[in-house]
């Protein structure tokens, strides 16, 4: 089978999986690392995309692109491009309904548009790619975008990976991503679930329901934060340690942008140490005026700190169930993904609110959407959707399911469930008795999963078999609303069918 890749770029990351071999794995950078920062640095003859770039951000702030992808957004709000011009160190110029990058390089004052950057980072994503496979043949990619891109701003999301030399498959959402990262559905057809998907990203927060019935995958509600984000945690801790330093030095590193920079980031990787130790370092040099900072900080203390704030990050499960029509007891499956995630104190509280789900969380969080768009590429051949008209296609499908009864003791047991596509065929298999010589099966419309409130659409008969032995019955729905039911004896062979037309 083909290689294909996934791709997920996000505000502060880029991820990359390789689906080869029938197995899916994350190919790291040439760093090492599995997630590669997604920031773009500008010098006079080149563009530095990664570590390199973010690690020189206190130096080279005005000249260095973070954050992109919120500007990728052709329907991004005012109220968000405003926060974001206040707060990138690299110019934002906004008018005439166009946004673009200033930055010098050298004695030139250079333009770059958010495609532009798109495109450098989608190359650094192309370069790791390339070490992982032989043939360029191979590099293919599924990308995966939020749920709320417009398609316009999916086909720019597109074509920033082909410019950097990618065949793009597919352009699926995040949230269907991260649901197929877990196969949920696949394996087993008859499987019904509501999964939710809490991502928390460095710069925003999406919460999703997603339907999973008859491997067929729906988005019952979604919401999205712009202004919540892990990186208001990382800020949290800088403030709190830009006051320890304060109070020890008397030196308010707050007065100065580099050094809130410098505090910023290694904040940023306290946090990140923080997700799977008790203590972490603090050590920046020369952090202001000269004087080093050297502290420790304890997960119990960094934990305290963002404590009071989890409330507004739990508000949006709230809202997208209430959008969604369901309780929380009716979640199956609770995903989590995104950077952000890592931290156990966030995984606690957004568990607490589905006891009864199950986690999943076998995959690192900043690597499952990546996961969820390799998967998707296994299953295509070609290139589909190549306008990006559709994160959703509508297909016709059972509206209610269908229900088969053999006997008073079995009862109703679901053959085809709501939501399935069709046309469609499914079997099911029952075991008769020596005492039964003949069998009658009744086909059912239910107004629920549960088969209650039932109506009869039709019966099969079956006489003069021999026990015991097993019937199989097998239903057939056309794509216009036609039914045709197959009953046989597996002893005998004998036949019965039985037909609605539409």
């Amino acid at each position: 089978m083909a290689a294909v890749f996934g791709i997920h770029i996000g505000n502060t990351s880029a991820c990359l999986a390789l689906f080869k071999d029938s197995k899916i794995e994350v190919i790291a950078n040439d760093s090492g690392d599995r997630v590669t920062p997604a920031v773009v640095a500008f010098n006079e003859s080149e563009m530095i995309v990664g570590l390199a770039a973010k690690s020189g951000l206190a130096r080279n702030g005005p000249s260095t692109v973070i954050h992109n992808k919120k500007l990728l957004n052709e329907k991004i709000e005012e109220t968000e491009l405003e926060e974001m011009v206040n707060a990138s160190a690299c110019k934002v110029k906004h008018e005439e309904g166009s946004v673009r990058y200033e930055i010098k390089r050298g004695d030139k004052l250079c333009s770059f548009t958010p495609e532009d950057v798109a495109v450098c980072i989608f190359k650094k994503m192309y370069d790791i790619a390339s070490s992982a496979v032989r043939s360029e043949a191979d590099l293919r990619a599924v990308l995966a975008i939020p749920l709320h891109f417009q398609q316009n701003s999916r086909q720019t999301v597109m074509r920033s990976a082909e410019e950097a030399g990618f065949e793009v498959l597919q352009v699926i959402s995040e949230p269907s991503a991260a649901v197929l990262a877990y196969g949920v559905g696949l394996s087993n057809l008859d499987e019904e679930h509501h999964c939710l998907v809490y991502r928390l990203g460095g710069e925003t927060l999406d919460v999703t329901v997603v339907q999973v019935s008859a491997g067929m995958y729906t988005i019952s509600g979604t919401v999205h934060k712009s202004n919540l984000g892990g990186n208001t945690f990382t800020r949290i801790l800088a403030d709190y340690l830009a006051g320890e330093f304060r109070h020890r030095w008397k030196l308010d590193p707050q007065e100065s942008r580099r050094s809130m920079v410098k505090l910023r980031s290694t904040a940023e990787t306290c946090k990140h140490i923080l997700s799977t130790v008790s203590t972490a370092h603090c050590f920046v040099e020369s952090l202001c005026e000269g004087v080093d900072f050297s502290y420790n900080i304890t997960r119990a203390r960094f934990e305290n700190l963002i404590t009071s704030h989890l409330s507004e990050y739990m508000q949006p499960v709230h809202e997208v169930l209430k959008k969604s029509g369901l309780s929380s007891k009716l979640i199956t499956k609770l995903i989590l993904s995104g950077g952000a995630m890592k931290m156990p104190k966030l995984q606690q509280a957004v568990g607490d609110l589905f006891p009864e789900s199950e986690v999943l969380s076998g995959i690192s969080p900043d690597e499952v959407i990546a996961t969820g768009a390799a998967r998707q590429g296994s299953y295509l051949a070609r290139p589909f959707d190549p306008d990006c008209e559709h994160l959703a296609i509508e297909v016709p499908a059972v509206s209610k399911p269908i229900c088969v009864k053999v006997s008073e003791e079995i009862g109703l047991k679901c053959i085809i469930p709501a939501l399935t596509p069709v046309p469609v065929k499914r079997i099911q298999t029952h075991t008769i008795t020596s005492e039964q010589s003949d069998v009658t099966v009744e086909l059912y419309e239910t107004d629920g999963n549960s088969c209650g409130a039932p109506l009869l659409f039709g019966k099969v008969h079956l006489f003069d078999i021999v026990g015991p032995t097993k019937i199989s019955i097998e239903v057939s729905l056309n794509s216009v609303g036609g039914m045709h039911v197959i009953v046989t004896d597996h002893k005998s062979q004998k036949k019965q069918t039985w037909k609605l037309e539409v």
